[in-house]
C-alpha cells in the first residue's frame, strides 16, 4: 500500500512500512541521529532525530513513528532546531572536551553535530562525571566516559552477535554501558562495535594514536581472507596499511566485516619472503632471478614436473597455468578442499556455493554437515541467523562437534551413527530430510575431509543424488562450503598415502604454488626437485626439504580477478609496493615456461568466459554405495577448523591476530 506523506511541504509517495526518518532517507534529506542505525532494532534513546509532525504538539523522535497517509512533517523548522540544540545540550553535559586527543576525531557524529547544533559556551558549571574505563579484549578500546548511551554496542552483540554481553546499568546519572560477567567482548564480528560507536568511546586498539583520518589515503578493494570476498576500504600511509574498514554491499557482507579482516593488516608485512634462493649443500643463498631462471631452465628440461596450487590464486594465473599443464601434458593438484579432484579438473569445481544468499529463505530446512559455520563463514552464519530469528527456517547440525550457536540450531551427534539411521529409514530427521521440497544441503570440510579418508566421497554423492528428489539436485541444493576458498587444508589430514606414492611421489619436480602444505614433514624421494613460490616464508622444519624459493606478491599488491564462493568475479587493487624482488605468480609462470620451457603461449589466449565458471556439475563415479562402510567403529568427525587466526599465511603472521588467540586460550571468555 502506498502513502502520500508531505516532507518540507513536498509531496512524496511511499511504502507504508516505513518510518519518518527511513522515508527522510530515501529522497536525501539528512536528519541527525546517534543511536539510529539501519540494521539493529530501535532504541530512541538519543532524541537527536527530532522532527515537528503537524497535528502533534511536541517534536517527535522520527526513527520510532511509522507514516501515515497524509502527514506533513518538517525537518528544518525553528522548532526542530531549537529542540535539537536543547538535546545535544544535555549529551554534552557530561561529554569530556579531549577531541584533540580523540581517535575518534574528524569522523565523530559528535563533533559534526555539535558543528551545527551546537553553542560556543556551556550554561552547566558542575563536575563532568567519569566511568572506569572496560577490558573488552584486545581488539577495542573503551574509554566510557564519552559513551553518551546510545546502546548501538548493546544491540549489535544481542541482536547480530547473539550473544548477551553487554548492557545497562544504573540510572539517571550513573547509568552506564558494561560486560556484565567478566568476559572480554571477544568473537569473529566483535570489531564492528568500532564502527558503530558514534563518538569515541569504542576505538580500535591497535589503531590508536597512529594517525588522523586526513592524513590517510583511502582505497577501496576486496578480502581474500573472508571467503564472500567483502567490499573493504584500505588506509594507508606511507605505503602502509594502517586500518581496515567495511564498504556497504547490501548483496554480500552489508555493513559488517569480520575480526579476521579487519585486523590482519600486518600480517602482510611480517615473516614475508623477499628474495629468490637456491639451496646448495643443505644451505640456503640468495640468487638474482636471472641466476634462479637459469637454474630451473636446466632442471626443467630434463625432469618432468607438477603442480601443487594453493592459495590466494587469482584467475589470470590459475587460468594461464591449466594451459601449461595441459601444453606439458602434466596436471596441477588444486589442493584444497577434497581430493576426489586430485585428477585434471578445474580450479572452480571445487568450492562452488550454488543459491543465491537471498534465496536462503526460499528454503524451510537447512542441515548442516560437519560444518562449524559461525567459524567458517562468519557472514554467511549472520545471513542464516536472521532468517532463523524471524522463524522462516529451521537449521539442523550433523555431524559436527558442538561449538556456541549464536541463534537456535537442532545439533545431532558428532558421528556418522544419525547419519546412518537417517539412510535407514530410522530417524527422526527423515520427514524433514527426504520429504520437504524445501530442503538445503551444506557441507563442510570436516564432513568431506572424512569421507575422502575412506575413498567414499564420491560414492556418498551418487548414493545421496539417488535418495533424494532428482529436482533436487539440478535445483543445486546441495552445496560445498570451504571455510576459505582459496584456503588449503593440512594435507595429510585427506590425501591418502596410496595417492601420495601415485600421484606425488613419482614426479620429478614438485611445484608449489602458495601451498604451505605439511606433507612435505613426511620422508620424500632425494630424487625429488622442490620449488616453493609464495609470498611469505615457510616454517622452520618445512623450509629445508626446499631446493628454490621465488618470492611473489599479496592481494594487497596486485590488480587481478578473483571469485568468490558465490561465483561473482570481483578485482582486488594495487595498494601497496611489494619488495623490489618480489614478483606476481602470472610474471613467474610466464616467463619460465613460455621463454626457458620454449611453450607458445599468446597473452589473448588467456581471456575466459565468466559465464562459464558458474556452469558447475558433479561428477559423480557410478559405484553401488554403501553406508556400513562409512560407519568405521562409530567414527568422530573432529573439527580441524579450531584457531581461525592462523588459518593461512597472511593471519598467520599477523601480530594483532596473534593476540587476540592468546585472549582466547584464557577462561573469561566463550567464544568457541
Amino acid at each position: 500500500m502506498l502513502l502520500n506523506i508531505f516532507i518540507n511541504n513536498k509531496k512524496y509517495i511511499l511504502n507504508k512500512n516505513l518510518n519518518i526518518i527511513q522515508a527522510c532517507s530515501l529522497y536525501d534529506i539528512n536528519i541527525p541521529r546517534f543511536c539510529y542505525h539501519e540494521k539493529l532494532s530501535i532504541a530512541g534513546n538519543c532524541r537527536m532525530c527530532l522532527v515537528e509532525v503537524v497535528g502533534v504538539i511536541k517534536p517527535v523522535a522520527s526513527c520510532a513513528l511509522p507514516i501515515s497517509d497524509n502527514m506533513k512533517i518538517f525537518t528544518n523548522s525553528k522548532l526542530v532546531k531549537k529542540a535539537r540544540e536543547g538535546i545535544l545540550e544535555f549529551i554534552l553535559i557530561n561529554h569530556p572536551l579531549d577531541c584533540p586527543i580523540c581517535d575518534q576525531g574528524g569522523e565523530c557524529d559528535l563533533q559534526d553535530q555539535s558543528l551545527i547544533y551546537g553553542s560556543d559556551k556551556g550554561r552547566f558549571y558542575e563536575y563532568k562525571r567519569s566511568v572506569l574505563e572496560k577490558n573488552w579484549g584486545p581488539l577495542i578500546k573503551t574509554i566510557m566516559t564519552r559513551c553518551i548511551h546510545c546502546t548501538r554496542c548493546v544491540r549489535f552483540i544481542e541482536e547480530i552477535s547473539g550473544f548477551k554481553y553487554l548492557g545497562l546499568i544504573g540510572r539517571g546519572n550513573l547509568i552506564e554501558v558494561t560486560n556484565f560477567a567478566n568476559k572480554i567482548i571477544l568473537s569473529e564480528i566483535s570489531g564492528n562495535l568500532i564502527d558503530l560507536c558514534p563518538v569515541g568511546a569504542l576505538t580500535s586498539k591497535p589503531y590508536s594514536f597512529i594517525a588522523r583520518p586526513w592524513e590517510l589515503l583511502s582505497i577501496n578493494t576486496i578480502d581474500l581472507n573472508d571467503n564472500m570476498h567483502v567490499n573493504i576500504r584500505v588506509d594507508v600511509r606511507d605505503f602502509k596499511v594502517l586500518r581496515i574498514l567495511p564498504v556497504y554491499n547490501k548483496n554480500l557482507n552489508e555493513n559488517w566485516i569480520t575480526d579476521l579482516t579487519r585486523f590482519c593488516y600486518d600480517g602482510f608485512k611480517n615473516n614475508r619472503l623477499i628474495s629468490p634462493f637456491i639451496k646448495d649443500n643443505d644451505k640456503f643463498y640468495l640468487k638474482s632471478w636471472s641466476n634462479i631462471f637459469f637454474n630451473i631452465k636446466n632442471i626443467l628440461l630434463k625432469k618432468r614436473i607438477n603442480f601443487i596450487i594453493g592459495n590466494f590464486i587469482d584467475i589470470e594465473t590459475a587460468v594461464l597455468l591449466k594451459k601449461i599443464t595441459k601444453k606439458l601434458g602434466s596436471f596441477s593438484l588444486k589442493v584444497n578442499l577434497n581430493n576426489n579432484l586430485l585428477i585434471n579438473n578445474d580450479f572452480r569445481k571445487n568450492y562452488i556455493f550454488n543459491i543465491n544468499l537471498k534465496d536462503i529463505e526460499k528454503f524451510k530446512n537447512i542441515f548442516l554437515f560437519g560444518l562449524n559455520l559461525r567459524l567458517e563463514s562468519p557472514l554467511l552464519n549472520l545471513k542464516f541467523k536472521y532468517f532463523s530469528d524471524k522463524n522462516l527456517i529451521k537449521i539442523f547440525n550433523i555431524c559436527s562437534s558442538s561449538f556456541n550457536f549464536n541463534y537456535f540450531i537442532y545439533s545431532f551427534l558428532n558421528n556418522f551413527i544419525e547419519l546412518k539411521k537417517i539412510f535407514e529409514g530410522k530417524s527422526l530427521l527423515n520427514n524433514f530430510f527426504f520429504s520437504s521440497f524445501n530442503t538445503l544441503f551444506l557441507f563442510g570440510e570436516n564432513f568431506l575431509n572424512i569421507l575422502n579418508n575412506n575413498f567414499l566421497f564420491l560414492n556418498f554423492f551418487f548414493y545421496f543424488k539417488n535418495k533424494i528428489n532428482y529436482s533436487f539436485f539440478n535445483n543445486n541444493v546441495i552445496n560445498i562450503l570451504n571455510y576459505d576458498l582459496n584456503l588449503e587444508n593440512v594435507i595429510n589430514n585427506f590425501i591418502d598415502k596410496t595417492y601420495k606414492k601415485k600421484y606425488i611421489f613419482n614426479k620429478d619436480i614438485i611445484y608449489l604454488i602458495n601451498s604451505y602444505s605439511f606433507f612435505f614433514n613426511f620422508n620424500i624421494n632425494s630424487n625429488l626437485f622442490l620449488i616453493f613460490q609464495g609470498h611469505h616464508n615457510l616454517q622452520n622444519k618445512m623450509i629445508k626439504n626446499f631446493d628454490i624459493l621465488l618470492p611473489t606478491v599479496t592481494f594487497f599488491e596486485r590488480n587481478n580477478s578473483f571469485i568468490n564462493f558465490l561465483g561473482i568475479v570481483q578485482k582486488t587493487k594495487f595498494i601497496l609496493f611489494p619488495n623490489k624482488n618480489c614478483r606476481t605468480d602470472f610474471k613467474i609462470l610466464y616467463i619460465i615456461f613460455k621463454f626457458f620451457k620454449g611453450l607458445i603461449i599468446n597473452l589473448s589466449d588467456l581471456s575466459f568466459n565468466i559465464l562459464s565458471l558458474n556452469n558447475y556439475n558433479f561428477n559423480i563415479f557410478k559405484k553401488k554405495f554403501n553406508i556400513n562402510k562409512i560407519i568405521l567403529n562409530n567414527l568422530n568427525i573432529n573439527l580441524y577448523i579450531t584457531n581461525i587466526y592462523k588459518m593461512n599465511q597472511i593471519l598467520a603472521s599477523s601480530l594483532i591476530l596473534l593476540n587476540c588467540y592468546k585472549q582466547i586460550m584464557k577462561k573469561y571468555t566463550n567464544f568457541i
